[in-house]
Parts: structure tokens; C-alpha cells; sequence
């Protein structure tokens, strides 16, 4: 077994000699398809695996129940993968408890929406995965003494978040693929910080929850994150299958790359603290070597994004109204009251200020929703295909940077100067994808992003398999 824990390098690795191996989930499908091992070899292989690394990731939530198993036919594209669901997602026999403590630890019933797409893929969930509290931040930290969810190339660091014991999971080798969402970066913001591969698809692409249909905008989307491209490619195939929104053009089996195309750098945040230098380099040099292999790269700014600092006010003022509407129905009681005691300081600040901030409501939604437009028109516009942009405006952060216990001021700060670039793309309901993009001084993986306008997924697909082949990905334990 390789456990690989250091006191120099603090590197949690879960790879070891068992049926899985190093193999990805579409060679662990198709090892079960050649009967080279079973779905329950599989589950117990990585059962086994969680088991071992857990204790120095904290990422489980809940686990199913003993002897897990597909529910999907054998011939499903992802039969008998061993995979997670996040705790935000109901499963049946997991209790839905959406990263909080305060929450009712109650079972749920029977699978919702999100949870019968993953299921149709063929996977087996062996648990539902940690979580901040609500989703509400960029880490899986949690005040009053909880353990926090943490990175497997550094266990002093974050795995980001929201979807955070998803990303833990997979990069460390425990699992090859892991359900997660994104509703401000929180699939792409953990991919890159784990180096990963997350995809936050078109707004409707996936099949999503009723409750999301009456927000004046929809930012949540649904997705997984893995260690290759094939692997993110061959899921989102197989999910459609399940479900397919027919306002948008298929994406099909995208299975490697494709023409050369015109992509806009963009190396400036919409925030006042810019990017940091360590995170832009490796992005200009990955720039340098797709204009090598035949891409035209040109220079976009945030005025022709039609972006400025008002859309992070927007964004935030809109960020505390989904905090409110999503808290509200757990924290009032029979007579109308807010029953805060349990919850972390953030989120009892988010639902303060989310009501403070109900007259500006109004405002924000519309000029947010002049955002989809205007995002829309810049592929035509400035006739570019794609855009490229670093994943994150700063390098990973040691756990306790975003102690949610923190003066609120502080820790929001702190959140912004780290996430200045992925709310975007939930606003403007266009697709994107983080892919590993190199490390930081302190070794730390670096994500970049590629975004597009909506239905360009198979495009965004084929780019990161042109990365992937440019620059193999690393992964935990070498």
C-alpha cells in the first residue's frame, strides 16, 4: 500500500497494489466490462482506500450502506465505478445535511433528480462527501471545532470547495471520479486546487433540482470531478443519455481534439486584487505553447467582458439572497422565527446580510441577467471561440485562512481575493473547464480555465484533451 504521509511534504496518497490501481474511471469500467475484476472488487478496493486516507483528509460525510452496488445495468458506460455524491444531493439512505451540523441527520427516502443521472452512469456511491456549510464558501472549514476537509498534496492546505471531500477523494487516489457541483466555482475552484479536471456545464445541461427552477437565476450546475479529460468527456456522454434539455445542441462521446481555434487570454480579475503573478505565469506559457501548436491567442479585457467592479457587488448582494432563500426554510420555526443557534458565524452573516440587502435585490438580478447577453455577444463581437484565464486568482491557502469564525469583513476579503474569476461563468450560464495547469512555488497544483459560450462544451472537451496531451497531469504519489 501507498500511504504516502511525510512530514516534509504532508502528502496524503491512497494509491496501492489492488484492482484499481492508477487507472482512471473509464479504465476501471472497462476492466469490469472485460471481467478482469468485479463492481464489487472495485467497491471494496476503494472502500478500502477511503478508509485508509480519510483520517488525514476528512472527506467522508456519510457512508452508504454496506455492499453498495450499481443500481444501472451492466451495460451502463460507467458500471460498477466506484464514486461519491455530495451531501448537498438526496440519496436515498444518506441524510441530505448540506454541510452543517444544525441540520436533521434524517435519511432521505428516495433519490432525487441529481442523484438519478449520477446512478444512470453506472457508478456505485459508497458516500456522500464533506462540504462547507450550505456551499456557501471556498473551503470545507467549520467553526466550533469540527475537522476541516484537506488538500492531499499538502494536508496543512484546503481542497477548496464547495465541493471539497469530492475533490479530496479523487486526487488522493481513494476514488477515480466523484459527483460534485458548482454554484460560484465549486467544482472548478477544488479542481485546480487538487489538480483535477472540473467541468461546470451549460446553465440546463444537466438535470437539476426542482427548487432551482424559481431563482430569478439558476448559478448551480452539476458535474464530477476526475483525474483525466476522458474521464469528464465519457461522463458527461454517459449522462446524457439519462437526460438530454433539448434547447441545447448534444454533446456526444468527445474523445480527443479538435481544430484550431481562436482563444482570448484573459489575465486580469473583476475584483480590486488582480491575480497573482504565481497563478498567471503558467497560464501565459500554456498561451505560448497552444499559439505553437496552431491557435490563434489574442488579449481580452474586462471592458470588453463589460465587466467591472459592480458585478462582484452584484453578485455578492445576489450570493446573500440564495444564502437567505436556501437557510430560510431550515431556520424559521412555527412562529416565524430565525433559529440561527448551530449554524457557522458565515452563514449566520449571510442570512443578516441577505436581508439587509433585500431592496438592492431588484437591481442586482437585472444587471446580472444583462450579464448572459452581454457574455454571449462577446464570442461573436471579438469573433473568438474560447477564452482562456488562470482558475483561480491566488494559490492554495493553509487551512484556517478561511476559518469561518473569522471577523465576517476579513474572511469575505480574503474569499474574493481568491475567487475573482469563476462566478462569471454561473452568472452567464456558459460552460467551463478547469484543468491542472502546472504547480506553485510551494507545490501546490495551479488550474486554467477555459470558458465558452453556451452549448460549447464538446469544444471546451477536445482544448482540455489538446492540455492534457501537451502537458500530462501529475497526480498524487507520483
Amino acid at each position: 500500500m501507498t500511504i504516502e504521509i511525510t512530514t516534509e511534504s504532508k502528502r496524503v496518497s491512497a494509491y496501492r497494489d489492488d484492482v484499481l490501481a492508477t487507472l482512471d474511471a473509464t479504465g476501471v469500467a472497462e476492466a469490469i466490462a472485460a471481467g478482469r475484476f468485479t463492481a464489487a472488487q472495485a467497491a471494496d478496493a476503494a472502500t478500502e482506500r477511503i478508509r485508509t486516507v480519510d483520517p488525514a483528509l476528512g472527506a467522508v460525510r456519510w457512508w452508504a450502506s454496506e455492499g453498495a452496488r450499481p443500481e444501472a445495468s451492466d451495460d451502463a458506460p460507467f458500471y460498477g465505478v466506484p464514486s461519491a455524491i455530495k451531501e448537498n444531493t438526496a440519496f436515498a439512505g444518506l441524510a441530505t445535511t448540506m454541510g452543517s451540523d444544525a441540520l436533521p441527520q434524517t435519511p432521505a427516502k428516495k433519490h432525487g433528480p441529481v442523484a438519478q443521472q449520477h446512478l444512470a452512469t453506472g457508478v456505485t456511491v459508497l458516500a456522500s462527501t464533506v462540504m462547507p456549510e450550505f456551499g456557501l464558501t471556498a473551503s470545507a472549514e467549520f467553526a466550533g471545532g469540527r475537522a476541516a476537509t484537506r488538500n492531499p498534496w499538502n494536508s496543512d492546505r484546503t481542497a477548496g470547495g464547495s465541493s471539497s471531500g469530492a475533490a479530496a477523494l479523487v486526487a488522493s487516489g481513494a476514488l477515480p471520479i466523484a459527483h460534485g457541483n458548482d454554484g460560484g466555482g465549486s467544482i472548478r475552484i477544488p479542481a485546480a486546487l487538487n489538480g483535477l479536471v472540473g467541468m461546470k456545464a451549460t446553465r440546463g445541461r444537466m438535470a437539476g433540482r426542482p427548487e432551482a427552477r424559481v431563482l430569478p437565476i439558476n448559478v448551480v450546475g452539476e458535474g464530477v470531478l476526475t483525474r483525466t479529460v476522458r474521464d469528464t468527456a465519457g461522463y458527461l456522454a454517459a449522462a446524457e443519455q439519462h437526460y438530454r434539455n433539448p434547447a441545447l445542441p448534444p454533446i456526444g462521446h468527445v474523445r480527443g481534439t479538435g481544430r484550431s481555434r481562436r482563444i482570448a487570454l484573459v489575465t486580469e480579475s473583476v475584483t480590486e486584487y488582480g491575480i497573482a503573478d504565481e497563478c498567471l505565469a503558467p497560464v501565459h506559457s500554456l498561451a505560448d505553447e497552444l499559439a505553437a501548436h496552431g491557435h490563434e491567442i489574442v488579449e481580452l479585457s474586462m471592458r470588453e467582458l463589460h465587466l467591472d467592479s459592480g458585478f462582484v457587488d452584484d453578485f455578492l448582494h445576489y450570493w446573500g439572497f440564495l444564502a437567505a432563500a436556501q437557510v430560510a426554510g431550515s431556520v424559521i420555526d412555527a412562529r416565524g422565527r430565525a433559529r440561527l443557534r448551530g449554524f457557522d458565524p458565515v452563514t449566520r452573516e449571510l442570512l443578516r446580510s441577505g436581508r439587509r440587502s433585500a431592496p438592492s435585490i431588484p437591481g442586482a438580478i437585472r444587471r446580472l441577467r444583462a450579464v448572459i447577453g452581454d457574455y454571449e455577444r462577446t464570442f461573436v463581437d471579438d469573433g473568438i471561440d474560447l477564452i482562456l484565464s488562470p482558475t483561480m486568482t491566488d494559490t492554495t491557502p493553509r487551512i484556517g485562512h478561511l476559518d469561518p469564525a473569522l471577523p465576517f469583513d476579513e474572511f469575505m476579503s480574503r474569499t474574493i481575493a481568491m475567487v475573482g474569476i469563476t462566478p462569471l461563468n454561473n452568472i452567464s450560464g456558459g460552460p467551463a473547464i478547469s484543468v491542472p495547469c502546472g504547480f506553485d512555488g510551494a507545490g501546490m497544483p495551479l488550474g486554467a480555465q477555459f470558458a465558452g459560450p453556451a452549448g460549447s462544451e464538446s469544444a471546451l472537451l477536445e482544448l482540455a484533451y489538446e492540455v492534457e496531451q501537451i502537458r500530462p497531469f501529475a497526480r498524487v504519489g507520483g
